[in-house]
Parts: structure tokens; C-alpha cells; sequence
């Protein structure tokens, strides 16, 4: 938007300078400006209908992490109530629920960091 803003500023200065008549440069300067606006509305459309093809992958795609941690927590809270083998000391379930947490942090930070960078929200 700062860049149109800019962009807008410059034509009425390029306009300015024309030499005819003041009815002619707002005449040249608001149909400069209507395409502009045109342009800028189909800019805005094509990043619409990137981020609508970008979040068209199916539920398992979208939502594997979340699912994986609640299998975690599961397991964990099954472990309180019974005793089950693969929650002992020696178990390395607890280094796996230690990467798996890890990842998922990381993860779902660098997608956030990503997609402020790019201009999106997350």
C-alpha cells in the first residue's frame, strides 16, 4: 500500500508538469489513477486466490501435528490411570514427546515468522 501511495503521489507530480489545460490534467490524472486502482484491486484478487490454493490441502495435510501431540497426551494421561510399559524410565517415548514438543514449537513459530515475512497473517 505504501508503494500505491507513493506511486499516486508521483503521477499527480508527472501531471503537474503536463502543459495543458488544469481541466485536462485532472481529466489525465483520474484516469491514471482509475487504473491504478484497477490494477491494484486485481493485485489484490490474485493474492486472495494464492492464499485459497495454498489452504486447499486435505484435513490430514492441514492438522497431522496437532493430531500426533494429542496421541502424546493421550498416552500420557492413559499412563496416570494404568501402567503401561512404553511410559517406564527407561521408555524412549519421553525422548520422542520431547522432540516431537520441540518440533512442534519450532515449527509452528518458523510458520508464523514465514508468513509475517511474507505479509500474510498466520
Amino acid at each position: 500500500m505504501k508503494l500505491l501511495s507513493g506511486l499516486i503521489g508521483e503521477i499527480g507530480g508527472v501531471v503537474n508538469t503536463l502543459s495543458v489545460s488544469s481541466k485536462e490534467k485532472k481529466r489525465i490524472e483520474a484516469e491514471l489513477l482509475q487504473a491504478v486502482n484497477k490494477h491494484e484491486e486485481e493485485l489484490n484478487r490474485s493474492r486472495a486466490a494464492i492464499i485459497r490454493s495454498e489452504t486447499q490441502g486435505n484435513w490430514l495435510q492441514r492438522s497431522w501435528r496437532p493430531v500426533v501431540m494429542l496421541v502424546f497426551a493421550v498416552i500420557v494421561l492413559a499412563g496416570t490411570f494404568w501402567e503401561l510399559p512404553i511410559l517406564a524410565d527407561t521408555s524412549r517415548f519421553w525422548d520422542l514427546l520431547e522432540i516431537g514438543i520441540g518440533g512442534y514449537v519450532i515449527g509452528r513459530s518458523a510458520e508464523k515468522i514465514t508468513g509475517r515475512w511474507k505479509g500474510g497473517r498466520s
